[in-house]
């Protein structure tokens, strides 16, 4: 598989926005409380706000520590689950 992030500042980069993903998902979960506190049920935007807030912190969080390792380094699979 060939690389793809080559440079330090293209894995400084994916850093940088994963970063920006935590921030993002702390302010969604921050908007959550204050629906929460303003007596709001769990609708249809809480639902969303929560799962996006979610997936932002997911994601935000992997690029952060792993930067531009997400794509480059390989995996060892087992024998059993490598494609013939």
């Amino acid at each position: 598989m060939a690389a793809r992030v080559r440079t330090w500042w293209q894995a400084w980069a994916l850093r940088l926005l994963g970063l920006g993903l935590c921030v993002l998902a702390w302010r969604m979960i921050a908007h959550l409380v204050v629906m929460v506190s303003h007596g709001g049920r769990a609708g249809l935007a809480g639902y969303a706000v929560a799962t996006l807030g979610f997936l932002a912190g997911s994601m935000g969080s992997a690029l952060t520590v792993l930067g531009g390792h997400i794509f480059v380094d390989e995996v060892r699979v087992s024998a059993r689950w490598r494609r013939v």
